[in-house]
């Protein structure tokens, strides 16, 4: 039998239930109350010496017409938390807490639980989540191949990066059952949570050019605009007019980079603001439908654009086009490599870009030989392009170059 509850005593009641490690054991006690003459049923706890102490203890306080239900909701919800919880029922709860509510990725992180990690884990205690079982999830999905929306299974199989987003998810549920008193394992992650970053390439203006080509309209504007203010896609799709500044020529999205937290003063250079001035005046002219959260960047019936959309536009743009595969996020090394060939000081760069340290804002730099070339005037026959007759920050010494 999976659970047993039986009297043992006058007023004490012990309940017996199976769990992965074994028989949990719960005493209650069981009485009448006086004051409001009905049955109530209060959690003693597991120690059956000190749950008889406290029975003694409430029969003193029943005769003195004590008030039990304010005790009873408090203990229940302590015998709860103690009990194990399965992987799913977790998965319901966790959404609930209001620092995970207020998370950006929320909603990917609800996907990436429904779509992968609850099918594995379901009915997994949070108790016997250890290493050994999380090695097997690790193992069964870098076998499978990757699902590409409607085109279904591709024949690219799941990269080690992507599991590691996965058991970060992972971690920090366990992590947040835990800090709220529910009983749940804490394995360790070391060594399974790789990190496999790349570094971001710019586009040259031959590239911008070309997919701009092949883009529509919407997403001609939202390229042209990242390359320019170097606003990541999430921040362009969440942009309302609120966060502009146009006096100030500034943008500055609401609640800082969403994996750092910090203040992003982008600049609105002319080129966004005619970009702006395009879709003001299709959305005045009725071309372009208002979008009912302010949202500036829109389909034309005024419903948000997606991930999902814009990744279809840089597959097809690769496809059709005769570039090199990138993907969106390239458009924010674009802007910073193309801000040290201008030679705009570090330290703005990075308070334009919402870096946190000259390190990270580093990585995103894509320079090439001719920019060295250019700089330093050393080409024999020096070519127009983006890098020619620009200044170029040095990223160690702070110097600029003319």
């Amino acid at each position: 039998m999976n659970e047993t509850f039986e009297r043992i005593e006058k007023g004490l009641y012990r309940r017996q239930y199976k769990t992965d490690g074994g028989c949990s054991t719960l005493y209650y006690a069981r009485f009448t109350c006086k004051l409001k003459r009905k049955r109530r049923l209060i959690p003693l706890g597991s120690d059956l010496e000190k749950a008889r102490k406290e029975l003694k203890r409430i029969e003193v306080q029943n005769i003195d017409d004590f008030d039990f239900d304010s005790i009873i909701s408090a203990r229940s919800e302590k015998t709860h938390k103690a009990s194990p919880f399965t992987f799913s029922e977790w998965a319901q709860k966790y959404p609930s807490f209001d620092d995970v509510k207020r998370k950006r990725s929320l909603d990917d992180d609800v996907r990436m639980i429904r779509l992968h990690l609850e099918p594995f884990f379901s009915r997994c205690l949070l108790t016997a989540i250890e290493r050994e079982v999380i090695c097997r999830y690790i193992d069964r999905r870098t076998a499978q191949s990757l699902i590409r929306g409607k085109k279904g299974q591709s024949s690219k199989i799941v990269s080690r990066g992507t599991v590691s987003n996965e058991l970060s998810l992972l971690r920090h549920m366990l992590k947040v059952a835990r800090r709220e008193g529910y009983a749940a394992s804490n394995p360790s992650f070391e060594g399974m949570i790789i990190r496999t970053e790349k570094k971001p390439r710019a586009l040259t203006l031959d590239e911008q050019k070309s997919v701009l080509e092949i883009y529509p309209m919407w997403m001609a504007r939202l390229s042209e605009f990242a390359a320019e203010t170097c606003l990541s896609q999430g921040d362009l799709l969440r942009l309302t007019d609120h966060e502009i500044d146009i006096e100030l020529g500034v943008i500055v999205p609401e609640g800082g980079r969403k994996k750092t937290g910090a203040e992003q003063i982008a600049p609105l250079t002319p080129r966004a603001r005619e970009i702006l001035e395009e879709i003001r005046a299709e959305k005045k002219s009725g071309a372009i439908i208002l979008n009912v959260n302010g949202l500036v960047f829109t389909r034309a019936d005024g419903r948000p654009i997606t991930k999902n959309m814009i990744q279809t536009q840089v597959e097809r743009a690769i496809k059709l086009g005769s570039i090199k595969k990138f993907v969106f996020h390239n458009y924010r090394a674009t802007a910073l490599t193309e801000w040290a060939r201008r030679g705009y000081p570090v330290d703005v760069a990075m308070r334009a870009a919402g870096h946190t340290s000259q390190q990270v804002r580093d990585r995103y730099l894509d320079l090439q030989k001719e920019d060295i070339a250019a700089v330093f005037g050393t080409a024999q026959n020096p070519k127009s392009g983006n890098a020619s007759g620009n200044k170029l920050k040095s990223l160690s010494e702070g110097w600029v170059s003319g």
